[in-house]
């Protein structure tokens, strides 16, 4: 569909790779230490110019003026009964995409997976991309093994691209991108005290085939969110 196309195009840059700055972490937790002020946090991330920012619907209707060509996505969670109405909420907030948190090896797969291939339908009709956040509730979740499956699902379910937890190292995390057809990005999870840990993460992961990065507590729970994000771009872009 052209209109995915198009906003697909706005979040991932012509070398095929996107900085995603997840800013949604107050549906879940509240005011987090670094993100007591959302709005003042939005504004110095922007400075660092990344691809897209993930946002709640209601930071995204706060905000949604002052983004200028970063592009949105909405975060929203499992459970909703109207997918339709949100695709056009999302829609009409100016988003480019949508994102799901799907949370797998649990009691409640079945319906969050349930409530994945729904709002993949909605999108579709749409034109509206559709990432899917897999998160499994496992003490092996980072395993290569339960990575590749849950992206696999998630594709297969019909999301336009992926966000998920690195598995650690190159191989494992390559079979995971081998074994999935659409883009795999990663989370940054808590925040990783060392900036060189964290860069040769990043470096590690986008050789294996990841295309890009969906971080939020280590952006803005440091000191400087601005230069971190110009960093993390500088690794993404122009080291590709």
């Amino acid at each position: 569909m052209y209109g995915k196309k198009v906003r697909l195009s706005k979040i991932f840059r012509d070398d095929g790779r996107t900085l995603i700055v997840a800013l949604d972490h107050g549906m879940a937790f509240g005011p987090l230490p670094g993100m007591t002020d959302p709005l003042d946090v939005i504004g110095k991330v922007l400075k660092g110019n990344p691809d897209a920012l993930l946002l709640s619907p209601g930071l995204l209707r706060l905000s949604a003026g002052s983004l200028g060509k970063v592009s949105a996505i909405m975060s929203i969670n499992c459970g909703l009964k109207d997918y339709n109405s949100i695709v056009r909420e999302a829609l009409r907030l100016g988003a480019d995409a949508i994102k799901l948190m799907v949370f797998t090896h649990g009691p409640d797969e079945a319906e969050n997976l349930k409530s994945l291939y729904e709002l993949s339908i909605a999108c579709e009709e749409w034109g509206l991309p559709l990432l899917a956040e897999m998160y499994p509730r496992t003490k092996d979740k980072c395993k290569g093994e339960v990575i590749a499956k849950v992206a696999r699902i998630a594709a297969e379910a019909g999301a336009d691209f992926v966000k998920t937890f690195y598995t650690g190292d190159k191989n494992s995390f390559k079979k995971v991108v081998d074994a999935c057809p659409v883009p795999v990005i990663i989370l940054g999870g808590p925040k990783i005290e060392s900036d060189e840990e964290m860069f040769n993460m990043v470096r590690d992961a986008l050789d294996a085939g990841a295309r890009g990065v969906a971080f939020g507590r280590n952006i803005w729970q440091r000191r400087n969110p601005e230069a971190m994000v110009k960093k993390l771009a500088e690794l993404i872009h122009e080291e590709s």
